[in-house]
């Protein structure tokens, strides 16, 4: 019995003595840090302040949680050091990364204390798909590293790691925007007094919300509006993200409404034209930007929706005889003068006008005339080059290309180094189709060159026009645009 009462006091003792031992490596040191040698803050919270003045949208990033706690820990080669990921944030591979470090009573300076570096940063997918990339840190003033802060005996250091994106152009990118996992590789640790060490790969799985896209705020509305033949529009809420405030609507199956014209909220005195975004599984929305000085008012706010706008599928074609361009050419003093209708739609008219100098350039002449007490600047013609091959995402499939512009040559091959001008007078605007050196155009250098001799085919598509609703809608919402 004497022999078991002193195994279980041993036990005790040894218990004991692993315990206090633990509790000595885990105490906050009794020494304090020189506050002339490192930059020593009271509160984790006064240490985050300097880093939101070193990265512009880390403050509304951590306001609406969206910086992460991590608490990983790896134990370093030097006895008692170890480096914990304090925070992360990840935003389609652009990580910004929070750690620490300990401090000892020994450092005199940040480069006594090791320092992280990565050399690449690998993506995986839900699917088990990988890319692998080299990893680049964005520096807060080129050339500069930040000496971090010091808070409880850790000295906290950041970065943002940027991967590269001119590795391989058969990689498939969008395994970064859908990555689960997020593993940083050939890790190493460097100090003045130890040099270079490498340490274990660190991976991270990181959010699947996107911060520019969440509804941070909703107000509701509901109210309901009808348009054309008795199709009803309902307002549900206003809605505020990180960047912008828009309204949650519900539209019916029209494949044709792509937005609302506005005589309300304008900007000089132009009325305003607000495009339908969001998909039909998803919900569909109407972004509502306010200038800043309206943003800080925390008031009732009124837009006023007078019109429908519509998306017309069909495509309009007229052709420009070689023989016409070649007379101006030779005889620029003389312009050839037309009058043909192209088309004529719901109360606006398209006229091709000929070919004349405007600003001493050749140029081919259009005109967009309304019959109505309206402005044109939802109707502005875009060239088709404008638009690169790229898919769009689901969002703005309804207000992609619209009032497309596009002219091919003799052999029907499209012509791209054209751009388009416009002056505007009331209920018309006069179009100027010019063209440029191709090469000079990429570079910017825009000196107009003469009109190609050649039949020309010039093709207007996707027209936008409006459907004035029978009763204006007023709009009233609170501004609740989140601000810094």
């Amino acid at each position: 019995m004497q022999i078991i009462k002193k195994l279980l006091i041993g036990s005790v003792l040894i218990g004991g003595f692993v315990v206090y031992t633990q509790y000595e490596k885990s105490a906050e040191p009794t020494w304090t840090v020189n506050s002339e040698q490192f930059s020593v803050v009271n509160t984790l919270k006064d240490g985050m302040k300097r880093e939101y003045i070193k990265f512009d949208e880390l403050e509304l990033i951590d306001k609406y949680g969206f910086l992460k706690e991590v608490n990983k820990t790896v134990t370093l080669k030097e006895s008692y050091r170890t480096l914990k990921i304090e925070k992360i944030w990840n935003m389609n591979g652009r990580m910004y990364l929070l750690y620490s470090v300990d401090v000892k009573e020994r450092d005199k300076d940040e480069y006594n204390i090791p320092r992280l570096s990565v050399k690449n940063m690998q993506f995986q997918t839900k699917d088990g798909k990988e890319l692998v990339l080299k990893a680049g840190e964005e520096m807060i003033h080129q050339g500069t590293r930040d000496e971090g802060f010091v808070y409880k005996h850790r000295l906290y250091r950041s970065m943002i790691l940027m991967p590269s994106m001119f590795d391989s152009s058969e990689n498939d990118w969008s395994i970064i925007s859908k990555a689960k996992i997020v593993r940083l590789q050939d890790l190493t640790i460097s100090s003045k007094d130890n040099g270079v060490d490498s340490i274990e790969d660190i991976a991270f799985t990181v959010p699947s919300e996107d911060p520019y896209t969440k509804v941070l705020k909703s107000v509701p509305i509901d109210q309901t509006f009808t348009y054309g033949d008795n199709q009803k529009i309902k307002i549900k809420s206003i809605d505020a993200l990180l960047y912008e405030q828009r309204l949650s609507v519900e539209i019916p199956n029209d494949e044709s409404l792509i937005g609302f014209a506005s005589k309300d909220n304008t900007l000089h005195d132009v009325p305003s034209t607000y495009g339908i975004l969001g998909t039909k599984e998803n919900g569909y929305y109407v972004p509502v930007y306010d200038m800043p000085e309206d943003m800080e008012k925390k008031k009732e706010k009124t837009l006023t929706f007078t019109s429908s706008v519509h998306k017309d599928p069909r495509t309009f074609s007229w052709r420009i005889p070689r023989k016409d361009i070649t007379r101006f050419i030779n005889n620029k003093n003389q312009p050839i003068l037309k009058n043909q209708e192209i088309l004529r739609m719901n109360g606006t008219v398209l006229r091709y006008e000929g070919i004349t100098m405007f600003e001493q350039s050749p140029r081919i002449k259009l005109s967009l005339i309304t019959e109505m007490d309206q402005q044109l600047n939802h109707l502005r013609l875009i060239p088709d080059h404008y638009y690169s091959d790229a898919e769009v995402s689901d969002d703005y499939e309804r207000v992609y290309k619209n009032n497309i512009i596009t002219i091919s040559g003799e052999n029907k091959k499209r012509i791209n180094n054209f751009e388009v001008q416009r002056a505007e007078e009331e209920n018309k605007a006069t179009y100027y189709i010019t063209f440029y050196n191709k090469e000079e155009m990429e570079k910017g250098e825009m000196k107009p060159i003469l009109i190609p001799e050649s039949d020309l085919t010039i093709t207007v598509s996707n027209l936008s026009y409006l459907k004035p609703l029978t009763n204006p809608m007023d709009i009233k919402y609170k501004n609740i645009m989140i601000m810094n």
